[in-house]
């Protein structure tokens, strides 16, 4: 967006919100919500020490000034300085909170792992201690095989054990020397049996956790920063995990890890009872909403989950809790314990669902929440929610600061804050008008006292599911930008779908704890729950896959800029800091309408493009080719679209650099031939960009196999045309087109010819020749011989452009005679770990021209203007 726009809506917010009383709003919240503002200025030292480049000198010396200017304040009255005591409290804390999170991060960096290992991975032999309880998860190969055949077959397949070890030492040559830090380490085989404590003797490919290739990408290291982690490990077997016996040498437990090694046989135990009696099928919803396992969800099911914005249901949080500590409460009245025995045993419950769901963000701040109102209770004093949740924001913010950046804490406090602020749908400020409402309404409920019994009950229903609407749909909107920003996704049917499924919820996890502790105490009564679960997680998940294909019922959308999420937020708290209780509901209103037309049309504005600019994009997928053209800003293709290893027909790598360019359409997508690392994202494509056409060569999508199979049935699901070309017609007589856009008549098949070659899919590839400014863009998919002679045989292009190296840069294809022909100034090489040999370098700049790699570089962004001028930027060296 313009800075004139945005400047214009600043003006606007600023006159409308003219003549407030800073000082006097900083009071009056001081007054009636003092940690309210304590919260606001610890997470703000936190967000300023992470996004601005203040030296902690600076931090200590505000710090000092503060603590030295309060008593000032306080004590010497009559220099009329007695307003400067709440900005001076607000400095102290924001001061104090940046230090604390500078002293984290500082913590993490001084790790000296960092310093020895690189992005690419390299064999090691290390050492250390487990600190965290073993996860689990499906083999990612063998998940892809058995979410295919079943259930029988996910029961029975391979899994993998996630690990978090404190390093201790790394083979550094021929001797371990002593390393700080901590490592991810992901082990081939079930070691769950590993426990907090236990000192290990790891063999595996190390690794710092690599930056993003592509535009768009997440980051990983921002994660591994708030898990303090350093480096991951891939083990590949269980033959290269020792256990080292330190029985001898004294070793001992501290009492953290035993507290640990209870939690995680407690955790695994609770996890076998799920796995014996949920039902294959339920497994994993099961595991995700008693225990916050997600490891054996299903893709398709963990995104159905996403596009209805039901997550949050099965990801363990202060709902979970809440409800546990219900039903904890009906038993404590069941088995008449006296009150303080009560409070004893529902804090013993929290505790001990914190401890085996992993002590979350969500889950503790809940269990800080519901701490307070216990104590409140107990010590019979008034309880404000949005204080005691404050509380929670302090304490969380200070024990985790890196916390505050993940988006389960966010939508945490921002849910449960909306829940407690945003009132029933029909309550009004205390006004004169509002007042002879509510004698009316008292008026109608006599009325209603009069009705019969089932009239009555309709409309206590009535009334329960406007409420319930109310207060989801207010979630849904307060929530809305950073679930946006963050997965892409807009869910309007989420408001609905969420009242349905509460209820459902309420009884599943019932049963999946009751599951749980029956399989604690007496096993065979375990099975009588189990079924009740497994019965009503069968109806959520029949809910949220109709729900999922409601037509309008989400849309998958280019994110807005984190500038427009902090906008909308900042704005959100100027209206409730300024505006009474009662009427606030039309200005955020009016403002959510306002954002989100806003942030809509600045994320779907396609990225800037100079006039007469051809644009070619290699995204980094690995071992495979995906390659976003441009010959218009508005006008977006793309020539294949897979990767090797892609077994769910997922499309992310290729999504995330779509919608950074804000991409929403696809005018069409050129498959080269038959491989799956060319085509198996088009049915992830499929569900989240509009496709105009698809073009491939004669016969490919008709060959066997269950990806072409699967790809057949997406693209007859959404009705995509289909068109074949090969080098006897031109591309723009075999689309149908009316009009023929002035770029396409520069597009030339050179292969395959009419008749596909008896050969290998490989020979009959789709190549094309993109002619531009005097320059030629070659894409000749995974061509090989005999299609190389073939090929090689026709007009040569003009020399000096830019080649994309047949099949990935492979050492075995017939590279000689096709740099001859095309005599290329640049190569661009698609590939993974193969295309990075240096002797693929080599082989391709033997004729003297330049060579990218995407395995080295990322993202490769080729542009050629209208002069024939050629710009090549790769992203990990001069990003975008």
């Amino acid at each position: 967006m313009r800075p004139v726009t945005i400047l214009a809506i600043l003006s606007a917010v600023l006159r409308r919100f003219r003549g407030i009383d800073v000082m006097e709003t900083l009071r009056s919240l001081a007054w009636q919500q003092p940690l309210t503002l304590l919260a606001g200025f610890g997470w703000l030292g936190v967000l300023l020490d992470r996004f601005a480049d203040v030296s902690p000198a600076v931090w200590l010396l505000l710090l000092v000034c503060s603590a030295i200017a309060l008593p000032v304040c306080s004590r010497l009255p009559r220099l009329g300085l007695s307003d400067w005591r709440i900005p001076l409290v607000g400095l102290l804390i924001l001061s104090l909170f940046a230090l604390r999170h500078h002293g984290v991060t500082s913590q993490y960096t001084e790790a000296t792992v960092l310093h020895v290992l690189q992005d690419h991975p390299e064999p090691m032999i290390m050492t250390g201690i487990v600190d965290r309880p073993a996860r689990m998860q499906r083999d990612p190969l063998d998940a892809a095989k058995g979410w295919s055949n079943g259930g029988a077959a996910r029961a029975a397949g391979k899994f993998q054990t996630i690990l978090q070890v404190s390093i201790e030492t790394l083979r550094i040559g021929y001797q371990p020397e002593s390393f700080s830090g901590r490592a991810l380490v992901r082990v081939d085989g079930d070691c769950a049996s590993l426990l907090p404590g236990d000192h290990v003797k790891m063999l595996g490919q190390i690794s710092l956790f690599s930056p993003p290739t592509n535009p768009g990408e997440r980051d990983v290291r921002e994660w591994a920063v708030r898990n303090d982690l350093q480096c991951t490990l891939q083990v590949d077997g269980l033959d290269d995990v020792t256990l080292i016996d330190d029985s001898g040498a004294g070793h001992g437990y501290t009492w953290w890890q035993r507290g640990g090694r209870i939690v995680a046989r407690l955790a695994g135990s609770a996890r076998e009872s799920i796995l014996r009696q949920i039902s294959p099928d339920q497994q994993g919803l099961a595991l995700a909403l008693v225990l916050g396992q997600r490891d054996l969800l299903d893709r398709t099911t963990a995104e159905s989950l996403l596009v209805t914005g039901t997550a949050h249901l099965l990801s363990v949080s202060g709902l979970h809790l809440g409800i546990l500590l219900v039903l904890a409460r009906i038993i404590a009245g069941l088995l008449r314990m006296p009150l303080k025995t009560q409070w004893v045993f529902l804090a013993a419950v929290t505790l001990f669902y914190v401890a085996i769901t992993g002590g979350r963000p969500p889950v503790l701040r809940a269990a800080i929440l519901l701490a307070t109102v216990i104590l409140s209770t107990a010590m019979a004093r008034p309880n404000h929610p949005i204080n005691s949740l404050s509380l929670a924001a302090i304490l969380l913010a200070w024990w985790m600061p890196t916390a505050v950046f993940s988006v389960g804490m966010q939508l945490s406090f921002l849910a449960v804050a909306t829940l407690l602020t945003c009132g029933r749908p029909r309550a009004r400020g205390q006004t004169l008008a509002s007042q002879s409402v509510e004698l009316e309404n008292q008026f109608d409920e006599l009325a209603r006292q009069s009705l019969g019994r089932t009239q009555r009950w309709l409309r206590w229903c009535g009334s329960g599911l406007a409420t319930a609407i109310w207060y989801s749909g207010c979630v849904s909107v307060i929530t809305l930008p950073i679930v946006w920003n963050q997965f892409h996704v807009v869910s309007p049917i989420s408001v609905l779908v969420n009242v349905v499924l509460s209820p459902l919820m309420v009884v599943a996890l019932s049963g999946g704890v009751s599951t749980v502790l029956a399989g604690w105490t007496f096993a065979p009564l375990a099975i009588i729950p189990g079924w009740v679960c497994s019965r009503v997680l069968y109806v959520m998940r029949w809910v949220i896959d109709l729900a999922a294909a409601v037509p309008g019922g989400h849309a998958w959308l280019p994110s807005p800029s984190v500038f427009w999420v902090v906008m909308f937020y900042a704005v959100l708290l100027l209206i409730v800091a300024v505006r009474p209780s009662g009427h606030r509901r039309m200005s955020i209103a009016v403002w959510s309408i306002v954002w989100f037309t806003v942030a809509w049309w600045t994320a779907t504005t396609p990225s800037p493009q100079a006039e007469g600019v051809y644009e070619a994009t290699f995204v980094d997928v690995g071992h495979g080719t995906a390659t976003i053209l441009r010959p218009r800003r508005d006008e977006v293709w793309l020539y294949d679209c897979g990767w090797m290893g892609n077994f769910h027909q997922s499309s992310r790598k290729v999504d995330d650099v779509l919608w950074s360019m804000g991409v929403t359409k696809l005018r069409g997508i050129m498959l080269s031939h038959a491989d799956a690392d060319h085509f198996n994202a088009l049915p992830g494509l499929a569900k989240r960009f509009s496709i105009g056409c698809i073009i491939t060569p004669p016969g490919m999508l008709s060959g066997e196999g269950a990806m072409l199979t699967r790809t057949r049935s997406v693209i007859q699901e959404y009705g995509i045309p289909v068109y074949e070309v090969d080098r006897d017609g031109s591309l723009a007589s075999r689309l149908h087109l009316d009009q023929t856009p002035a770029w396409l008549k520069d597009v030339r098949v050179l292969h395959p010819p009419a008749v596909p070659l008896d050969a290998s899919d490989n020979a009959n590839s789709l190549v094309l020749q993109i002619d531009h400014g005097g320059r030629c863009l070659l894409l000749p998919g995974d061509l090989e011989p005999p299609g190389t002679a073939v090929l090689i045989s026709t007009p040569r292009p003009r020399p000096g452009g830019v080649m994309m190296a047949p099949h990935h840069g492979s050492l075995r294809m017939d590279a000689d005679a096709v740099l001859q022909w095309a005599r290329p100034r640049e190569s661009i090489v698609s590939g993974g770990k193969r295309a990075a040999k240096p002797a693929v370098t080599q082989m391709l700049a033997a004729a003297g021209g330049g060579v990218h790699v995407t395995a080295i570089e990322g993202a490769i962004r080729v542009r050629i203007d209208a002069d024939g001028h050629v710009e090549i930027r790769s992203w990990l060296d001069d990003p975008w």
